[in-house]
């Protein structure tokens, strides 16, 4: 008999606890203080209790626990000890009780610091932690270090303007030159759990190193990877991946002596290039000659940037064009192409075309000619006092009608893709009896087939540079820092007006369409 009341009498028969409730109207409150007298008391549930305390009958409403439990967490890495005893009777009995916690640890073979559990600080109705695993921990990761590309952007002065002349453009690297490296990752230390079992330690996480596989090698140095050109030439980013691209130096001019220059590479030339000559390349072009360049043909950079130290003279017919970013002093009388045009002085009577044309902010002019954005126009000056015919040009992008444009390419796509299966199904079963087919057949059928997926490698591109173009879109603007003259002309988008008077600010759209001049 654990209790006895005129209410209950309360029984532990077989560690089950019996509640024999004699009358009804036994509050919770006064159960609850009672309770608190017997720790080894584990309820079942609150709803049992209730009906027991309200109904007149037999009732087993719990279990007598043992007076010392083990609890061993799911990971293996906690074990906390139960000691089911009021203050008195842990005093009371504190040895034996230890001496039976004791036992419980050591059947369950729990790796435990005796001395601990001997001087524990006890909280009645607490769980008591006796062992805690120790974690594994993580090897460092692998760490990669790259060569520093050169940084293409134009050096600030003590005046707070911008030098688009003065530029690190190209960085020579000679064969066997460093370009990188990677520490390799780091073993763990593994840890173990409440039995001494050991837990693995994970290794940290590699690093692929991103390189060049023809241009650059790796070698195993020191206990470290490291990254050497194969060959000389310059510092390049290929699809991200660091390389070292060909490159042809030329010591003096492009002229007589050299002809023209076309080159599967980067080209630089430390002097000028002369009148009715070109240069092509692949890669960058870099004209470091401090004259710039008078009456040449034309500079093309196919996927690289073109800089010209000094300016260009153009005369009506030069051409500059670079499918990433142009960087020249000033332009008279040319025509310059780029992803990005950067003009340090001036522009006078150039047509200048690129997403982003920018033209120094605190010093720079634009007068006469024009100049085409996608995006974005910026420059200090524009136009002059005899009020020149100067255009500012920004088209913007509609993306509504690029994606509705991206949709039908992409069925287009759809459609050419089924078109090319049946070309393949079709040379394919040709090529059985090819030998029979009436002579060129089978060579014209391949023919067809190559010209298909060429068409779709096209289609592709188109649908991926459309894709790209919507995602960098920008509002289209014309900022202008110090003067804007009459004879101006400002387009946005379908929005014309040429200015009447001098003036200066951000041109842009407004949320009604209309253009803020």
């Amino acid at each position: 008999m654990l209790v006895e009341n005129d209410y209950f009498d309360l029984l532990e028969v077989n560690n089950t606890i019996m509640m024999n409730t004699k009358k009804a109207g036994y509050s919770l409150k006064s159960f609850d203080a009672l309770a608190a007298d017997i720790p080894r008391l584990k309820l079942n549930s609150f709803k049992e209790l209730m009906k027991a305390l309200q109904t007149v009958g037999v009732h087993e409403i719990g279990t007598y626990s043992a007076p010392c439990e083990v609890y061993i967490s799911p990971s293996k890495m906690k074990v906390e000890l139960y000691i089911h005893a009021t203050n008195e009777e842990f005093l009371k009995d504190k040895e034996q009780f230890l001496k039976q916690a004791e036992e419980l640890l050591d059947q369950k073979e729990v790796n435990y610091d005796k001395e601990s559990l001997l001087n524990l600080a006890y909280l009645p109705s607490n769980p008591l932690v006796i062992a805690v695993g120790k974690e594994p921990v993580k090897g460092e990761s692998a760490q990669v270090e790259y060569i520093a590309m050169p940084d293409r952007k134009p050096n600030l002065r003590d005046d707070g303007s911008v030098d688009h002349y003065e530029l690190n453009f190209v960085t020579s690297i000679a064969k066997d030159e460093w370009l990188g490296e990677k520490t390799p990752a780091k073993e763990g230390f593994e840890g173990y759990n409440v039995f001494g079992e050991p837990i693995a330690a994970k290794k940290g996480e590699d690093i692929k190193l991103v390189y060049d596989r023809k241009s650059v090698g790796e070698f195993e140095e020191d206990g470290k990877i490291v990254l050497r050109a194969l060959h000389g030439g310059a510092l390049e980013e290929l699809n991200g991946a660091i390389s070292v691209g060909k490159q042809l130096i030329i010591p003096e001019d492009v002229g007589t002596k050299t002809g023209s220059i076309t080159f599967d590479g980067s080209v630089r030339v430390m002097g000028t290039v002369s009148a009715g000559f070109s240069v092509n390349a692949t890669g960058d072009i870099s004209i470091e000659g401090r004259e710039g360049v008078t009456n040449a043909k034309e500079i093309y950079s196919e996927e690289g940037d073109v800089y010209i130290k000094g300016g260009v003279f153009g005369g009506g017919e030069t051409i500059i064009k670079a499918k990433k970013n142009v960087f020249v002093k000033h332009a008279n009388n040319c025509k310059i192409y780029g992803e990005q045009v950067n003009v340090g002085l001036y522009s006078l009577g150039s047509e200048l075309y690129g997403n982003h044309i920018c033209v120094d902010k605190h010093k720079g002019r634009i007068i006469g000619g024009l100049a085409e954005a996608l995006f974005s126009i910026e420059c200090a000056t524009v136009g002059n006092s005899s009020e020149r015919l100067t255009k500012l040009i920004v088209k913007g992008v509609n993306k509504e009608l690029e994606l509705e444009e991206i949709q039908q390419l992409a069925e287009k796509l759809k459609t050419e893709h089924a078109e090319l299966k049946k070309i393949q199904l079709t040379v394919d079963k040709m090529s059985s009896v090819k030998a029979s087919l009436p002579e060129g057949q089978f060579e014209m059928l391949e023919k067809t087939l190559q010209a298909k997926q060429q068409q779709i490698m096209s289609l592709d591109q188109t649908i991926k540079n459309k894709l790209q173009l919507v995602q960098v879109a920008s509002s289209p603007k014309i900022e202008i820092t110090r003067e804007a003259y009459p004879g101006v002309q400002i387009v946005i988008g379908r929005k014309v007006s040429m200015l009447n008077r001098i003036t200066k600010g951000v041109f842009e759209l407004t949320s009604e369409g209309v253009l803020n001049v």
